[in-house]
């Protein structure tokens, strides 16, 4: 298996197919003070698929307490994941979403559902967006879905530690504020290339992403990933395509 890979599926789908297990005892406590069940099922789902992935390329028969975060700001049980086995992790959930990457180099994953209005191009904050990115987001066919797009691969970049500071790009995580960028920096660096593609890199991370049915998933990666879904026991199947929708993973 690809030591570099990011995996989508359905939360519903990830709770059926692997076998779950006990979190780590902060992650845990973060579970259980989300208020709805929904919620609290993407929060497991997503650490579940993080588990699979890593298992996949070759963090050994590792259990989901073996997955740790630390906030860089207080140190507390947040905040970007540490490494699993020598292997870098990056996980994310949205609405009945999750998303999962592990990779011997910095890698971060993100997926995002958005409201229907949002959806339909009503109330995109549009300051997250360069004026290139406005324009291109404005003459799109589906704005809602250019907006996501834009948006998963900038949230990606931020995980795999991305920063851009007095117009130079770095790699020190300086613009993060509990493991995420401040949002009124969003708007300061470009990720799209068209409505429907991202630029081939951003620094030295690469972008890639794949769309869905209601959903969009990006990732940023020092080393090239292979995109897959799970399949009906679990296996993980490849993802065809290049950031353009595939439908709803089996």
């Amino acid at each position: 298996m690809d030591l570099n890979a990011v995996v989508v599926a359905k939360t519903r789908e990830v709770l059926a197919l692997l076998p779950s297990g006990p979190l780590g005892r902060a992650a845990e406590a973060r579970r259980r003070a989300l208020r709805s069940q929904a919620d609290r099922d993407d929060f497991l789902a997503a650490r579940l698929l993080a588990v699979r992935v890593l298992r996949e390329a070759g963090a050994g028969d590792i259990a989901p307490a073996a997955l740790h975060q630390r906030c860089e700001v207080c140190g507390g049980g947040h905040g970007r994941p540490l490494p699993v086995s020598g292997l870098q992790v990056s996980w994310s959930h949205s609405r009945g979403w999750v998303a999962a990457g592990a990779s011997h180099a910095p890698l971060g994953v993100d997926v995002e559902v958005f409201a229907d209005a949002v959806v339909s191009g009503e109330g995109l904050p549009h300051d997250a967006l360069t004026p290139s990115e406005r324009a291109l987001v404005a003459a799109a066919t589906d704005p809602g879905r250019a907006f996501r797009l834009a948006w998963t691969a900038k949230e990606a970049c931020v995980k795999a530690g991305a920063a851009r500071l007095d117009g130079a790009l770095q790699l020190d995580g300086a613009l993060q504020l509990d493991g995420a960028l401040q949002l009124d920096r969003f708007g300061e660096f470009d990720v799209l290339a068209g409505a429907d593609r991202l630029i081939p890199s951003f620094g030295s991370l690469l972008l890639s992403s794949r769309g869905f049915r209601g959903a969009t998933a990006a990732a940023a990666s020092a080393a090239p990933v292979s995109w897959h879904t799970l399949g009906a026991g679990g296996e993980l199947v490849p993802l065809p395509g290049a950031g353009r929708a595939v439908g709803t993973p089996a």
